[in-house]
């Protein structure tokens, strides 16, 4: 899969997604009620049309992941739109290191890749990650990501993490999924959603600058990502911080609404007293 030409792969992704619309029911109903509840407002048929444009970008996402991770992502770095890279290096110039929040998006493994490619032989860069629960995929996806200079940390490795932030390191972190462990509650699109006080326990423990990460595929089939302004101090009120990067996550979305992983069960868990969700 790796072989195959992106722009080749872009149209394939099309044909796919089309067909995987249709036929993964659970997926897209999932999908289909995450769209409606964050775009009440929005028609039916226009739900149902982005509904199939995301399992289309998702299919863009599948198919470009093994380019992004054995082949030569420099031509493609050469060619993606950076905006606000002297904010997130101004940030690390500091000294203590940048956590950088970020989404799931579908181009999240190319786009991780050609940032690392710009940046991760000049600065220490690093990431935050669940690892897959097959290892033969989960070691595939680690050597492939790792290739490219950068370093993981899971969840058993925050206090690794906390002394690579202190030792002035940058690492991305998606937190904007569901997990077990969720210990709060933030609006996203006025939907309460699950979120971690970890970022804040990350910050208060490193003293690390904080941005957001913004990563798109654009319309023309190249890539963008953009950095935010340092975002106010995280640490002393984990409310306050979920709230402020899901405000940036909301942003991010609506620049390209259909690549945002809404495949994912992003409300299943719930507030106490408040009804399952799917």
């Amino acid at each position: 899969m790796s072989w195959i030409p992106l722009r080749t792969a872009d149209r394939l992704a099309v044909k796919i997604g089309r067909v995987m619309s249709r036929k993964l029911k659970s997926r897209t109903r999932v999908s289909r009620k995450n769209l409606q509840a964050c775009f009440p407002g929005m028609p039916a048929a226009d739900i149902d049309a982005l509904v199939e444009q995301n399992m289309i970008e998702m299919c863009k996402g599948m198919l470009e992941a093994p380019f992004a991770w054995w082949r030569d992502v420099a031509p493609v770095a050469a060619n993606a739109s950076v905006i606000g890279l002297d904010k997130l290096l101004a940030a690390q110039a500091k000294g203590s290191g940048v956590l950088i929040m970020g989404g799931h998006f579908a181009a999240v493994d190319m786009i991780l890749a050609i940032f690392a490619d710009r940046v991760a032989r000049d600065y220490e860069l690093g990431y935050m990650y669940r690892p897959h629960d097959n290892p033969v995929i989960d070691r595939t996806i680690a050597n492939g990501r790792h290739r490219h200079h950068v370093r993981g940390f899971t969840k058993h490795q925050l206090k690794d993490m906390v002394q690579y932030l202190k030792d002035g390191g940058m690492a991305w972190y998606g937190c904007d999924q569901n997990f077990n462990k969720s210990d709060l509650f933030a609006p996203f699109f006025g939907v309460p959603a699950a979120n971690l006080s970890t970022p804040s326990w990350i910050v208060k423990e490193s003293g690390a600058a904080v941005v957001f990460m913004r990563m798109h595929r654009l319309p023309d089939g190249n890539y963008e990502y953009e950095f935010s302004d340092e975002l106010p101090p995280f640490g002393d009120d984990p409310q306050q911080d979920c709230e402020c990067w899901n405000g940036e996550l909301e942003k991010a979305i609506l620049k390209y609404p259909a690549q945002y992983f809404w495949i994912h069960k992003r409300f299943k868990k719930r507030p106490k007293g408040m009804p399952e969700f799917y």
